[in-house]
């Protein structure tokens, strides 16, 4: 009797068990490329020397993001409104709750986050002051930078223009420490993800979309151009980018109804160079830390480099080159680009948008390999509203046909320059 009581209770377990796992799944993240995160303060470590890790109101936010772009794209629709209101409802809304829960469990990674600490900013300031730019594009520097001293390989950082833009007028040895990026493989994270509710099919597209958003589109500060790059430790087995969208859009199909889809027109760099557009050559950079990767990255996407890239000088007019499909640049007090209000001129957003586009390395924290140019093109009525302000207040429209256009220029032209200029 005793024996048949216990038989019973190990059969409910069991079920009960597999319950729980069929709507539970824990995954084990670390970063692959620098984390470049933000607090409440909008810093990476805080006064005590902490790092801030993915929140899962960032994860869950990016991921939604990434759902939205890649249903839109896969039915040529660019009312993201409608997109959340008929297939993403089971992730929330302004009345209802989500029926999937996100949990986010801080773990240590394999090697230290900070470069220096709060003490050695002083240090790491003074040398950033003195910098040679030359290191930038000296190939043996950045071939050995695995063997640097932490504070030398953090300097690295001031060749990617868009950390050196942020720098740009910060005279305190503290926002150089709070804004330090954390390195490859110090932060990893297990993410929680249940089901409270969802449809089978559309928890199984959140997970896989949360991965994907995860490994190729990024979180934090500049993940459109190669930051905050996490992947999946507890995954068997390798597979491609390609492999992986497949296997995205085979969960897809039966939310949205319809086999019939548009894909991704990715475009992936096997061989990946860098350019350097002060001296107008390339250099190939295939394995190397992912820090050369990133400067590669922001190279390419520098208005200042398409000219050289043109064989123009640097003082050919801007307003030629639609570098905008890759965020929006902030304006520089009444120049530049912003989004014109009729209405009101002083109230124009000079603010950054997100790129089109999303460069993203492919790296295991050590070294990288590959670079994937991934698109989301939709037309937009606020794209229409672009202008460009230049010297003497001269207004310019910048949009004069469709965006998927200018979209699809930028995608080759970036395509162009992180090849070494070949388009094989």
């Amino acid at each position: 009797m005793v024996v048949k009581v216990i038989e019973e209770v190990a059969k409910i377990e069991e079920v009960v068990n597999k319950l729980i796992n069929d709507r539970r799944e824990v995954i084990s993240f670390i970063n692959v490329t620098p984390w470049w995160g933000g607090n409440e303060f909008g810093y990476t470590f805080d006064d005590d020397g902490n790092v801030t890790y993915p929140t899962a109101n960032g994860i869950v936010g990016k991921t939604r993001w990434f759902m939205r772009n890649i249903i839109a794209q896969a039915l040529s629709r660019d009312n993201f409104s409608e997109v959340d209101e008929r297939y993403l409802k089971e992730l929330g809304t302004l009345n209802n709750k989500s029926k999937i829960t996100v949990r986010v469990i801080k773990e240590r990674g394999d090697v230290e986050p900070h470069y220096f600490t709060k003490e050695e900013a002083a240090c790491a300031f003074k040398r950033s002051l003195k910098l040679d730019k030359s290191i930038c594009h000296n190939k043996d520097t950045l071939c050995n930078l695995g063997s640097l001293s932490p504070i030398d390989e953090y300097l690295m950082y001031f060749c990617v223009p868009r950390f050196n833009l942020v720098h740009l007028g910060q005279n305190g040895p503290e926002f150089y420490y709070y804004n330090q990026p954390a390195r490859p493989r110090s932060i990893r994270i297990k993410v929680e993800v249940i089901n409270n509710g969802a449809s089978k099919e559309f928890f199984e597209f959140f997970k896989m979309s949360l991965i994907f958003t995860m490994k190729y589109m990024g979180i934090g500060r500049a993940a459109t151009r190669g930051f905050g790059r996490f992947v999946p430790e507890n995954q068997s087995g390798q597979s491609s980018l390609d492999e992986e969208l497949g296997k995205l859009y085979s969960l897809l199909k039966p939310i949205i109804k319809n086999d019939e889809v548009r894909p991704l027109n990715l475009e992936k760099i096997s061989r990946p160079c860098l350019f350097n557009y002060r001296n107008d050559n390339f250099l190939p950079i295939y394995g190397q830390n992912p820090i050369v990767y990133l400067i590669a990255i922001g190279n390419a996407t520098l208005k200042v480099a398409w000219k050289r890239f043109e064989g123009k000088p640097y003082k050919d007019h801007g307003y030629n080159y639609h570098t905008w499909t890759l965020g929006l640049p902030r304006g520089q007090g009444r120049l530049g680009y912003s989004i014109k209000k009729e209405e009101d001129r002083e109230k124009e957003d000079k603010g950054r948008r997100i790129s089109y586009i999303t460069l993203s390395p492919k790296c295991d924290g050590y070294t990288c390999e590959e670079i994937y140019l991934i698109p989301f093109i939709y037309e937009e009525e606020e794209a229409k509203k672009l202008i460009h302000r230049g010297k003497h207040d001269r207004e310019k429209e910048v949009v004069k046909g469709n965006v998927r256009s200018y979209v699809e220029k930028a995608l080759k032209q970036i395509k162009l320059m992180l090849s070494g200029g070949s388009d094989a």
